[in-house]
């Protein structure tokens, strides 16, 4: 159920501060695009605690949560909820702002320090293969020509025959960077990894699933906001937030690559 309905549906098993709360928002929508948690509250005469709450009550785990799901209802139905046909109601602004959401989360799910130690992996290592399966090679492709460009020699592929060579010739002098977003490519490519892992070959895992299974073999684990999975019509593309983080890995191996 969108969040538009959710509201008006439990309007009334809200407390006094909540229903003030659910009144603004069905009132001025679009304010949840523009405004914070704490410009929201004050604006309904509330508090954060309480839309917090409010959120909660409506099955979300919180306010990023609710935000990004009234991000999707009204990019379909924008003309209809904007009160006008204004340029920031638009579908591009919107669709604009559902990818600033999540690549503002990124601070928060991407340790600095562990990015540098990823840089540092990188430049020290003297064959780098990378592997993407699906739409996360173009990403790996993307990676490999930024890298060449620095003048770092990499190898990215997607064949299973060359991903098999590279589990039996990699060693500790040398880098695996695997790219992939829920891990369904990596199904099968298990003995890969754990052949690598074996051989003490370092492996960067930059994923968008905490959960996959395969993290057990990386010496680095990157999970990144996954922006397409809150639901099945989401058509929002990974990539977008995948070659941003590759950006900024490969601006900290340009600040110490010699070359």
């Amino acid at each position: 159920m969108d969040p538009i309905a959710l509201l008006q549906k439990n309007k009334d098993s809200f407390t006094k501060s909540e229903q003030k709360l659910a009144q603004y928002i069905l009132d001025n929508p679009r304010c949840v695009l523009g405004d914070s948690i704490s410009g929201i509250a004050k604006s309904a005469a509330s508090s954060n605690a309480a839309l917090v709450r409010l959120c909660q009550k409506l099955g979300y785990k919180g306010f990023s949560e609710f935000k990004f799901s009234m991000h999707r209802y009204l990019l379909s139905h924008g003309a209809e909820h904007s009160g006008e046909q204004s340029e920031n109601g638009s579908p591009m602004q919107t669709t604009i702002e559902a990818y600033i959401h999540y690549i503002r989360q990124l601070p928060d799910f991407v340790d600095e320090a562990e990015l540098r130690k990823a840089a540092q992996t990188i430049c020290a290592a003297r064959h780098i293969s990378i592997w993407g399966f699906n739409r996360t090679f173009q990403s790996a492709m993307q990676l490999s020509h930024r890298l060449g460009r620095l003048g770092i020699f990499n190898q990215a592929t997607d064949d299973w025959v060359v991903m098999t060579d590279n589990s039996e010739i990699l060693s500790d002098r040398d880098l695996c960077i695997v790219i992939s977003v829920a891990g369904r490519g990596l199904a099968g490519r298990e003995p890969l990894l754990r052949s690598l892992h074996e051989n003490g070959c370092p492996i960067i895992l930059i994923t968008m699933n905490s959960k996959i299974s395969m993290a057990k073999y990386a010496t680095q684990v990157f999970t990144l906001p996954w922006i397409s999975h809150d639901d099945a019509d989401n058509f929002f593309e990974d990539q977008v937030i995948v070659y941003l983080f590759l950006e900024l890995l490969l601006y900290e191996v340009a600040k110490i690559y010699p070359g």
